[in-house]
């Protein structure tokens, strides 16, 4: 048996075995996340993206309010249908456990030399997002 379809096959048991309602994202936005555009130029905090520029989105699932930070779309790579390189995201939290979610797009942070180095540079951010699920347009602009 291959690795992947046992996998697969993990996974959806466990998505089956979670309780009702755990991907139901809040609805409030009709449709639409909450983004605010940032850029390190702008921000008086120190930058923690490898970055200049992307966007903080707020996304609330099951009460929890998740931070994402992404890149732009990349002009350097050909963006053809059915072959396209999608921006890369990482969660924005001090969460040391919830920057695990970001393990593969980890080089989306600006190298750091200690975890507590980058939950310093992530706090800011942080609640600049959160700030986006609570509708604050005041707090989204401390940037």
């Amino acid at each position: 048996m291959s690795v992947v379809p046992a996998f697969v096959a993990a996974g959806m048991a466990t998505a089956l075995a979670a309780p009702a309602g755990w991907m139901d994202v809040d609805s409030q936005y009709g449709g639409a996340l909450p983004e605010l555009a940032i850029r390190s130029s702008d921000s008086a905090h120190d930058w923690p993206f490898s970055v200049e520029t992307g966007t903080l989105t707020c996304v609330e699932v099951s009460g929890q309010k998740v931070v994402l930070f992404s890149e732009p779309w990349r002009e350097d790579v050909p963006q053809v249908y059915g072959n396209m390189t999608l921006p890369r995201s990482v969660i924005v939290s001090t969460n040391p456990f919830a920057l695990l979610a970001s393990i593969e797009d980890r080089a989306l942070y600006r190298p750091f030399d200690s975890l507590e180095t980058l939950i310093v540079r992530l706090a800011p951010f942080e609640k600049m997002g959160r700030a986006l699920c609570d509708g604050d347009a005041a707090a989204e602009r401390e940037i």
